[in-house]
C-alpha cells in the first residue's frame, strides 16, 4: 500500500517537473537556473603550438679533388673507376668527388704547376717514374707508410707491390694500385699466312719479319714518336744487358764504355734499317700502333695488359702472348718481358693531408677486394692485393693467357725507377730519335752519354 502511494507521488512530481517550466515559459517567466554540477568538465585551455623538432645537423660537405687519366673514354679502367666513385659518394653523401682528367704524361706538369699555387688535387692516380720520383722530397706528396699501417691496409698488399713503391729511404710513396704485364703480342693468323714461326730468338725474328713483309703485312708496330717507342727501344737494350748493369746505366750512365750497350744498339739499328718497323714508325704513336695491330695489319707489338679489354673479339683467338726474343749471347735464359706494380698508385698530396678523415674513408673504401676485383674483371688489371676474389668467367682470355705464360718469361728492368728526374725528359728524347732513319748506333750511344753529362 505504501509502495503504491510512493510510486504515484514520484510519477506526479516527474510530470510537474516537466510541465511547470513549459507553463512558466509560456507566461514569460524565467526558470531559476540550477547550479552547475561540480562534476562537469571545464573546457581545456587552448594548447600552445608545439615547436618543430630541431633538425639533424647536416655534415659539412668535403670535396675530394682527384686527378687521373683513367677517366679518358679510351681507357678500360674508366668504367670501374667511376662506378667506385659513385658507390663511395652514395655511402658518404657528405663527401663529394671532383675529378680532373689528363693523360698520364700531362699529369706531372699539371700537378707541379698547381702545387706552386697551392691548388694541387688531394689525390693523384699516377705512375711511378721520372718526375713523380721527387714528389715526396719536394713536399708535393706525403709518405703513406704509417697511414697504410694505421688504416689496416699495409699487410693486404703483395710484398712486391710494396717493395716497388717504397723508395730508398723506406718511404711508401703511394698506395699501390695498378699491376700490369707487358708481353709481346703475336698475331698467329698473320704468321700462318706468311709461312713463319713465332720467334724465340732475334735471328728467328729477323727471318720472320722478312716473310711477313713479303706477305703484305707490317712485322712490328710501335709508337716511334712517343712513350711506346721509348720503351720498345729499351727492350732491345734489356735483351742484351744484364739487369744489374742496366740498372747502373739507368742511374748514372756510362753507355759508351759498355760492350753490351754497343751490341744492343747495333742490333736495334739493324732491325730498324732492315724493315722490321713501318716506314713511318718515327711519326707513329701508341694509338696508331694499337689500330694497326687490331685491324690485322701488323704481326707483332709490345702491348701492355691495359689494352687487353680493347682487342676486337674476332682477333682475340689469334693472339699469342710471349716474351721478347733473345739475341745470341743474351744474359737471359728466357724471352723477356716487363711486369710489376708501378703502373699506378693513389698518392696523397699536401692538400690531401689536410683532409685525412675523408681521404681515409675513400682509400679504405677503394681498396676493398670487391672494388679492386672490378678492375681485374673489367680491365685485365693485375691486382696489388694478396687476396682478390674474382669471377673467373668474367676474366679476359688474354689476361688469363698472360698469367699462364708468366713462368715462361724473365722480367727485366725499365728506366722508370732509376733514371734521375733531372735528365729524364732528355733521356726519353734519345730513345725517340733512335727511330729516325739514318741515325747511327754510334750517334745514339753518344747522345745517351751526353744526356748524363747533365748530372755533373
Amino acid at each position: 500500500m505504501r509502495k503504491g502511494r510512493l510510486l504515484n507521488t514520484v510519477v506526479l512530481l516527474v510530470i510537474l517537473a516537466m510541465v511547470v517550466p513549459t507553463l512558466l515559459a509560456a507566461c514569460g517567466a524565467k526558470p531559476t537556473p540550477t547550479a552547475p554540477s561540480p562534476y562537469v568538465a571545464k573546457p581545456s585551455p587552448t594548447p600552445e603550438p608545439t615547436k618543430p623538432p630541431e633538425p639533424t645537423p647536416t655534415p659539412v660537405t668535403v670535396v675530394l679533388k682527384i686527378m687521373d687519366n683513367w677517366g679518358l673514354q679510351a681507357d678500360a679502367k674508366g668504367p670501374p673507376l667511376h662506378s667506385i666513385f659513385e658507390d663511395f659518394m652514395a655511402a658518404y653523401p657528405y663527401i663529394k668527388i671532383e675529378e680532373e682528367v689528363f693523360t698520364d704524361v700531362e699529369i706531372p706538369t699539371k700537378v707541379e704547376t698547381a702545387f706552386l699555387a697551392k691548388e694541387e688535387p688531394d689525390l693523384i692516380f699516377q705512375n711511378l717514374y721520372g718526375p713523380s720520383l721527387d714528389w715526396i722530397k719536394d713536399g708535393l706528396t706525403v709518405d703513406v707508410t704509417a697511414l697504410a699501417k694505421t688504416w689496416g691496409l699495409y699487410d693486404t698488399f703483395k710484398p712486391d707491390a710494396l717493395l716497388q713503391w717504397t723508395d730508398d729511404q723506406g718511404r711508401l710513396q703511394g698506395f699501390p694500385l695498378e699491376g700490369f704485364t707487358w708481353p709481346m703480342w703475336y698475331n698467329s693468323a698473320i704468321f700462318k699466312a706468311a709461312g713463319a714461326e713465332i720467334p724465340k730468338t732475334v735471328d728467328e725474328l729477323i727471318a720472320a719479319s722478312q716473310k711477313i713483309k713479303a706477305a703484305g703485312f707490317e712485322p712490328i708496330v710501335t709508337g716511334g714518336s712517343d712513350w711506346q717507342g721509348q720503351w720498345d727501344f729499351y727492350y732491345f737494350l734489356a735483351a742484351q744487358i744484364p739487369n744489374d748493369e742496366l740498372k747502373t746505366l739507368f742511374k748514372q750512365g756510362g753507355w759508351g764504355q759498355s760492350p753490351n750497350v754497343a751490341n744492343a744498339v747495333k742490333m736495334f739499328v739493324q732491325m730498324r734499317d732492315g724493315g722490321a718497323f713501318p716506314k713511318d714508325v718515327e711519326g707513329m704513336q701508341f694509338d696508331t700502333m694499337n689500330q694497326k695491330f687490331f685491324e690485322g695489319k701488323a704481326a707483332m707489338m709490345h702491348g701492355g695488359s691495359w689494352s687487353f679489354s680493347e682487342v676486337p673479339e674476332a682477333l682475340r683467338k689469334d693472339i699469342v702472348l710471349g716474351g721478347f726474343p733473345l739475341p745470341a749471347g743474351s744474359p737471359h735464359q728466357k724471352p723477356i718481358w716487363v711486369a710489376g706494380y708501378i703502373g699506378k698508385a693513389i698518392w696523397i698530396t699536401r692538400n690531401g693531408s689536410e683532409k685525412l678523415d675523408a681521404v681515409e674513408k675513400f682509400v679504405k673504401f677503394f681498396f676493398q677486394s670487391k672494388m679492386i676485383a672490378r678492375f681485374v674483371e673489367q680491365a685485365g688489371m693485375t691486382s696489388p692485393l694478396k687476396d682478390t676474389p674474382v669471377d673467373e668467367t668474367k676474366l679476359n682470355e688474354l689476361f688469363v693467357q698472360s698469367i699462364k705464360i708468366s713462368n715462361t718469361v724473365e722480367n727485366v728492368e725499365v728506366p722508370d725507377l732509376y733514371v734521375p728526374t733531372k735528365i729524364f725528359e732528355d733521356f726519353l728524347k734519345v730513345a725517340n730519335e733512335a727511330f729516325l732513319p739514318g741515325v747511327t748506333a754510334e750517334k745514339i750511344i753518344s747522345s745517351l752519354d751526353t744526356v748524363y753529362k747533365g748530372l755533373q
